[in-house]
């Protein structure tokens, strides 16, 4: 659920700026609003912060295995020497990356250059003047070969070296006149080939110099890494310092606090003489967003944060139906049992080897074993076994098939079907439902009809999807969906627009006819769209199928076993990956664009973030 704030001002003693707000940072509930104004102080340790940067991207990573050696650690409250030390290493790592930078330019810059004298041989540019100075002159042209025939017959010329496209001349004369006019002649290379290429060896050598160097200095990681963290924390703390508001000797701040948190706010501000307003947040503020769930129900938290996707204050929380429907959704997609059994595995062994080494299970893992256990099931149900159909012929896992969902039985493609569409029209119901629920709760709960409206629209337009979408014969429209559609549909233009004045709600919801009517038609397209979920599993299993066969064609022969167990293992791990990937497309999309659109979630919130000591947990 999302955890009600309170919005709060805390009214401060400018004589006692820092030890307040250091005060306050330790009480680690306040959300500070910030307002992004500068200070010396700020601009200073935001220079440091580059500078540390800039070092830390510029150092190579030792190899898995290789422990790290560092100076010494760099605790939370650094001493001034320790600050130079590692301010002069990163100064060095600066230095020495910019000239490793420097050196590669001009590498490239060498090896385009004797790539292209290549085909002109090795010679002495020297020569060349020398020849000059006593009267023989000597040119280099590059020309097209269609060109080739309409040169002059002039001076000495000769071809050295012929492409598809281009050719290499030199030509000599004695004056210019001999030279062909409107043809630019090459300059002279800066060197001969074998000097630029030993200049190249050269330079490859320092650049290897360099690279072991920064090598050497990446020991240095974590001291650079901890300082960064020390400045980061220094950061947050002046900027919240200079974003204060002051009125004479008073300062002021204003921010958010979860309603759990507000008695340590309420008894921090008492022990340390702080003034303290506390308000609801006004319905234009834009309020941070704190989720708290069970443990059960927060696993699907790693999802949202990689997709970095956070509902707003004033939205809803759909970690629950999320977890639900996900864990569905990929059982479904990866669809086979064989490749369940693989992540529940694995998922497995990594939580046991991580519960040993820090004593708890992480949200992820967890994750991963649900959906890995939801996905044997899933297997298990359809008689799906790494693509091979044998398996669901014999004992134990014959006994689970449910022949009418078989992947071996032709006729289950259709009730797959079906079962997407009930899928994807209970879970559209969900949305509109919960909807309901929510507009009935405010004013004027007239309003919350359009809801229902929507709901009889989905639930009608589901016979058509079967009609449609499956066999018209078999599942004929019934004429009480007709009236579902078209009662639904005159529900939302009832209600949908009410704000208080009954007739007026009406007008303005005929006025947007036609945007109505279009979104209608959309519910129409998105409970279709759940049938990805067939069609992504059904290409999973075919595609296991086909390296099944490859490979028992291969195993007729003794040579091609071998071979044959290397294309299983390939095939059927490319397949797993590819459907993790499909989980991402289709499964998340099914969440987050048609379950959030109806509804009506846009993900536009962000975290709560309090003003605190860093390595606590917000919980």
């Amino acid at each position: 659920m999302i955890v009600p704030m309170k919005k709060v001002y805390l009214v401060l003693l400018e004589s006692r700026r820092r030890e307040s707000l250091a005060r306050l940072k330790r009480v680690g509930v306040v959300h500070i609003e910030t307002f992004g104004k500068s200070s010396e102080t700020l601009e200073q340790i935001q220079e440091k912060r580059q500078y540390l940067q800039r070092a830390l991207q510029a150092l190579p990573f030792e190899p898995k295995g290789k422990k790290e050696v560092s100076n010494g650690p760099v605790e939370k409250e650094t001493s001034l020497l320790q600050e130079e030390h590692v301010y002069s290493l990163a100064e060095k790592i600066n230095q020495t990356a910019d000239q490793l930078r420097t050196f590669k330019e001009e590498a490239d810059k060498l090896f385009r250059e004797i790539d292209f004298w290549e085909k002109w041989g090795d010679f002495n540019p020297e020569d060349v003047r020398e020849l000059e100075q006593k009267g023989v002159l000597l040119r280099l042209y590059e020309v097209r070969v269609p060109m080739l025939s309409q040169l002059p017959n002039t001076g000495l010329r000769i071809l050295l070296w012929k492409t598809k496209e281009y050719a290499g001349i030199v030509w000599i004369g004695r004056t210019e006149s001999e030279f062909p006019k409107g043809l630019e002649p090459l300059p002279l290379p800066r060197k001969g080939l074998s000097l630029l290429r030993a200049e190249y060896r050269e330079k490859r050598r320092e650049i290897h110099q360099l690279e072991r160097e920064l090598f050497e200095l990446s020991r240095f990681r974590k001291d650079v890494e901890r300082m960064l963290e020390h400045l980061e924390e220094s950061l947050e703390f002046e900027q919240v310092s200079a974003d204060l508001e002051q009125e004479g000797v008073l300062l002021y701040l204003s921010g958010y606090v979860p309603e759990p948190k507000l008695k340590d706010l309420k008894k921090a501000a008492s022990e340390n003489g702080w003034g303290l307003l506390i308000r609801e947040p006004a319905p234009d503020e834009v309020v941070p967003t704190l989720l708290e769930n069970p443990r059960w129900i927060r696993i699907v938290q790693p999802v949202f944060q990689l997709l970095g996707t956070i509902p707003g204050y004033r939205e809803v929380d759909i970690s629950f139906f999320f977890l639900l429907f996900f864990s569905l959704f990929f059982a479904m997609i990866i669809g086979d049992g064989g490749y369940g059994v693989i992540l529940f595995g694995l998922s497995l062994y990594f939580a046991s080897k991580e519960k040993k080494r820090i004593g708890v299970i992480s949200d992820g893992l967890l994750l991963l074993l649900v959906m890995g256990f939801g996905t044997i099931i899933w297997g298990a149900l359809t008689g799906t076994w790494f693509g091979f159909e044998p398996f669901s012929k014999i004992a134990p896992f014959k006994w689970f098939v449910v022949p009418s969902l078989s992947s071996w039985n032709p006729r289950s493609s259709e009730t797959i079907k079906h079962f997407t569409f009930i899928i994807g029209t209970v879970h559209l119901s969900i949305a509109h439902g919960w909807n309901f629920l929510r507009e009935f709760s405010k004013t004027p709960r007239i309003r919350a009809f359009a809801q229902l409206g929507w709901l009889s629209m989905v639930l009608g337009l589901y016979f058509l999807v079967l009609n449609l979408a499956l066999d018209s014969r078999k599942y004929p429209v019934p004429t009480v969906a007709v009236y579902m559609i078209l009662g639904g549909l005159a529900a939302v233009f009832i209600f949908g627009q009410q704000e208080g004045n009954f007739i007026k709600g009406v007008l303005k919801g005929f006025s947007g006819f036609i945007t109505t009517f279009l979104s209608g038609i959309s519910v129409f397209s998105d409970i279709v769209s759940y049938i990805r979920l067939f069609a992504v599993g059904l290409a999973s299993i075919e595609i296991a199928k086909s390296f099944n066969g490859i490979s028992m064609g291969l195993m007729q022969h003794p040579i091609g076993m071998v071979l044959g167990v290397v294309i299983i293992i390939f095939g059927h791990g490319l397949n797993l990956a590819m459907g993790g990937l499909a989980v991402v497309v289709h499964g998340v999309r099914l969440n987050l664009l048609e379950f959030s659109n109806h509804l009506g979630l846009e993900w536009s919130g962000f975290a709560y973030r309090p003003f605190r000591e860093r390595g606590e947990e917000v919980m």
